[in-house]
C-alpha cells in the first residue's frame, strides 16, 4: 500500500513562519505515522520567542531557538525517527557554489533558510533543491502574485503538495544587502538550519 506524504502547511498567523517550516521538513522527510508527538511539541515549545520592545512575546523566533531546536532534534530518536542537522550562520553559509546546503539537498535533506522579505522583515523558508541558476523552495506565506522581484524572485501558484512555490535566482539570493527582497543579506545576518534523516546503519 503505497502511504502519501503530507502536503505542506501555510502560516496560521504573521509569525509563524518557523515552526511551519520545521514540521514542513519533518512532512517532508518522513511519513506521517513515523513522526513522534513530541517532536511536534518541542517544536512549538521552543519557537516564538522573540520579545518586542513593547514586552510582546511571540512575534517570531530567533535563531538561538532553531540552533537549540535542532540540537535536540539530533539528540532524539524514536523508531524510524532520525535525524542529523547542523546550524551554519554568518560567513559559514552561502549558496554562491557547491557548500554544505548543496550536499544536503542532493542527499534529500532540506533546510530551514533565512531570507531578507522586507524593510527589516525576516522571514524562513524550506530549501528543497538547488540548480545552476536558481534555488528552489516552500515559502509557508501563501503570496498573491507571480513576479515577487521581476526576472529575479517568482512565486509559482500550479505548486502542489511537497513541490517548491518559490523560486529566487541564486546570484540575486546571494547579495550582501540588508535592502534587497528575497536575498540572504549581510553576512552577520545569514542563517540556516539543515536537516536530513540520519542513513539506518
Amino acid at each position: 500500500m503505497r502511504v502519501l506524504k503530507t502536503p505542506f502547511s501555510y502560516q496560521v498567523s504573521a509569525y509563524d513562519c518557523v515552526p511551519i517550516s520545521f514540521i514542513n521538513a519533518l512532512a517532508y522527510l518522513f511519513e506521517r505515522d513515523d513522526i513522534p508527538p513530541l517532536v511536534i511539541q518541542k517544536i512549538y515549545l521552543y519557537c516564538l520567542d522573540t520579545v518586542t520592545s513593547q514586552g510582546n512575546l511571540g512575534h517570531g523566533t530567533t535563531g538561538l531557538a532553531i540552533a537549540l531546536l535542532g540540537n535536540w532534534l539530533q539528540k532524539y530518536q524514536e523508531g524510524s525517527f532520525d535525524v542529523s542537522t547542523a546550524y551554519l550562520d554568518k560567513d559559514n553559509f552561502s549558496i554562491a557554489a557547491k557548500g554544505p546546503l548543496l550536499d544536503c539537498l542532493e542527499r534529500g535533506g532540506t533546510a530551514l533558510i533565512r531570507l531578507h522579505t522586507d524593510k527589516k522583515l525576516w522571514h524562513y523558508v524550506l530549501a528543497l533543491k538547488m540548480d545552476e541558476d536558481w534555488f528552489y523552495a516552500f515559502d509557508p506565506c501563501r503570496r498573491g502574485r507571480k513576479s515577487i522581484v521581476k526576472g529575479q524572485v517568482e512565486y509559482i501558484t500550479s505548486a502542489r503538495e511537497q513541490e517548491p512555490n518559490l523560486r529566487i535566482r541564486r546570484e540575486w539570493m546571494d547579495t550582501q544587502s540588508n535592502r534587497k527582497r528575497f536575498c540572504l543579506g549581510t553576512l552577520r545576518e545569514r542563517e540556516c538550519l539543515l536537516i536530513e534523516r540520519r542513513p539506518r546503519t
